[in-house]
This record gives structure tokens, sequence and C-alpha cells, in this order.
């Protein structure tokens, strides 16, 4: 029995099976968070687990197979607009500063996310109260947000300063997101903040 379990997992055939099972599976979660992000450009009470899988051609119950709550795959949304965020954007400058390339990322990434208010807050809001699976989803928001900042310093091989200066502005943009999500401060003033913490890092 051993021995044809053993055969079973060499068999190329079974391989190719899982291979493509597994393809099947990537292609129905990037499905899911495709329709996740559409409705949740509308805000965060458009994105209904049941909304989603109309728009993404399957039942209610095989979202929940991928994503156990709402929160969960709005984060999993949030992580996927930060990652195409990385790959797509490139900092258009031949400033030698870190601190000055970190300005410019923070800035277009911050223009680009506020651009669409109802997005920004159906992005933030699952952040602020994660927990159980959604609190996995935004310490993976948290990393991907850090790797972005530090990228624009120079990336891991960066000095220390420059690297704890990407982690603190991360954590700072986080906050500040939150306040104009909650319409407490207008995009200028979230502008201004940002500004004023990379100089006050780059002073310190």
């Amino acid at each position: 029995k051993e021995w044809a379990v053993l055969r079973s997992l060499c068999d190329p055939e079974v391989e190719m099976r899982a291979t493509k099972l597994q393809s099947r599976r990537n292609e129905r979660r990037d499905r899911i968070i495709s329709a996740a992000t559409e409705l949740a450009l509308k805000g965060y009470d458009a994105c209904q687990i049941r909304s989603v899988a109309a728009a993404a051609g399957m039942s209610a119950s095989t979202v929940y197979q991928y994503f156990p709550s709402k929160d969960d795959l709005l984060l999993a949304c949030f992580h996927e607009w930060l990652w195409d965020f990385e790959t797509e954007y490139r900092c258009v400058t031949s400033d030698v500063d870190p601190f000055h390339r970190l300005l410019q990322v923070s800035l277009t990434l911050t223009d680009r996310l506020c651009s669409s208010p109802q997005f920004a807050a159906a992005m933030i809001r699952p952040y602020l109260y994660a927990d159980g699976a959604a609190a996995i989803q935004a310490d993976l928001v948290r990393r991907q947000t850090v790797r972005i900042f530090i990228r624009s310093v120079g990336g891991e091989q960066s000095a220390a300063r420059e690297i704890g200066a990407a982690e603190i502005l991360s954590d700072v943009w986080m906050s500040n997101l939150a306040a104009f999500a909650q319409k407490r401060i207008a995009a200028g003033e979230l502008a201004r903040r940002i500004t004023r913490t990379v100089g006050l890092l780059k002073g310190r």
C-alpha cells in the first residue's frame, strides 16, 4: 500500500492533475479578488460576499472556501492592490537622496489610493478591525506597505536609518489613511502629514 502511494506521488499524470487543480484554484481566487475590488470602488457596504459571488460567476459557498469573511477578502484585495502598485510603479527620479525618493513614492501611493475615497475606506476599515484569519491578511498588507517604502530608499541593503524610516512611515501612513477614510482629514492634509513625517525622519 505504501509503495502504491509512493508511485502515485511520482506519477507524472498525478502531478499534472494536481498542477491543473492548483491552477484552477488560483484562477478562481483571482476572479474573486477582481470582482471584490470592482465592488469595493463603490464602498465597504457595496462589497458583500453574495454580490462578489454573483460578479465572479460562482456560489457564495465557493467564495467562503477561499475567504472566511468579507474583511479577509477585502484585505486580500488591498494586498493585491499594493502588490500591483509595487510591480507597476517606478520612481522616475534621479534624486540620490533616499528620503526624497521615499516622499515621492509615499505621496504617489497616497494619491492613487485616495483618488477613490470609497475604495480607500473599503481597504482601510477591515485593516483597523482585523481579527482571526483577517489579522493574518492585515499583517501581509503591512509587510507589503513596508516593502514598498523600503524599496524606495534602496532596498534591504540600505542603511539601518533609512530602513527604519521606511518602517515608521508605513505605520504613520496607515494611521493617517484611516483618518482620511473616516473623513476626519482631507487628502491635502494627509499629504502634508506624510511630507512632515518624512522631513522629521530625515532630520532625526
